[in-house]
């Protein structure tokens, strides 16, 4: 089913993020999360095509990134959003057959992405924008797509607002929704969602989340992704770290829970607002995953949602 129709349908969807096992001895970590992740009946998830995962950027690793996604489909009977990106697109002829294989597969909603643009090395992509690789797919086939977006904007661009600009032009190319990179801070994405509308864009954005739990963990993706810590939960986390070690057990299970509580008190507020669900990035773990969306599974008891 297409995700746009969830959307239409209920009012919130919810649904977990995963990315390809970089070793095989990985495997079991991912099988594990998705067996776990998937009693909580998300309404779809994804996997991410990362180029740090992807030997090359070749089309073997492409093909083998749609076919895990492919797996979850069919093995887990789990609606399943693929990524795609333009990086990993060369030429039509690996176009088409990432189109083939988006069909064989049954993956009906795709999200459109350019990628990292320091893996284009020897040989341009054909795509070397998002909105380009949407319009693409939107005209070969019925796929629903979705859309990246940054509140507090992406490296790269200039300006939020030529950021959001972009959005637009993502959207105009047939993007049905769009997911947010993470953020820590909910007034990022009010206010992001505020300045979208001014300017035109109208699909629902649904706010991206991971549950924080652990202080090195926290300002390493903040550093990686250029997101801001609030001072609140940054002086929070350090009050409970110790300054030498990454601490012992009592020390871990306290970060978990303020982090689990963090997150879920960030969703409590972002659903009671309006927001359209809440995608959850989970690293390929479950626990804390399934802890927040627990939390505030009490919140929203009795909703018409399956959840």
């Amino acid at each position: 089913m297409k995700i746009s129709e969830k959307l239409k349908k209920q009012s919130r969807v919810f649904s977990f993020e995963f990315y390809p096992p970089k070793k095989e001895e990985d495997i079991p970590f991912l099988k594990k999360a998705v067996e776990e992740l998937k009693t909580l009946s998300p309404d779809f998830v994804s996997i991410t095509q990362s180029p740090t995962a992807l030997s090359g950027l070749n089309f073997a690793s492409l093909s083998s990134t749609l076919a895990l996604s492919g797996v979850l489909k069919h093995e887990f009977s789990l609606e399943v959003m693929a990524h795609l990106t333009c990086v990993t697109l060369k030429n039509r002829e690996m176009l088409d057959e990432a189109v083939k294989l988006l069909k064989i597969f049954g993956l009906e909603n795709v999200l459109a992405l350019r990628g990292d643009s320091a893996a284009v090395e020897f040989e341009k992509p054909i795509f070397s924008r998002a909105c380009e690789l949407a319009r693409e797919l939107k005209s070969r086939g019925a796929f629903d797509i979705a859309a990246a977006c940054y509140p507090e904007k992406h490296p790269e661009a200039v300006s939020l607002e030529a950021d959001i600009d972009n959005l637009k032009r993502k959207m105009d190319c047939g993007a049905s929704f769009a997911i947010t990179q993470l953020f820590l801070d909910n007034a990022s994405y009010f206010s992001f969602r505020e300045k979208c509308l001014a300017r035109g864009v109208t699909i629902p954005i649904i706010p991206g989340i991971m549950p924080v739990t652990g202080l090195s963990q926290l300002t390493n993706f903040a550093e990686r992704i250029k997101v801001k810590i609030p001072a609140r939960l940054l002086a929070a986390l350090e009050k409970l770290s110790p300054a030498d070690a990454e601490g012992g057990p009592e020390t871990k299970a306290a970060i978990r829970d303020f982090g689990i509580a963090y997150a879920a008190g960030q969703c409590r507020e972002l659903l009671k607002n309006g927001a359209p669900g809440i995608h959850f990035y989970t690293l390929n773990r479950s626990k804390a995953t399934s802890a927040v969306l627990n939390l505030v599974k009490k919140e929203i008891k009795g909703t018409a949602n399956s959840i």
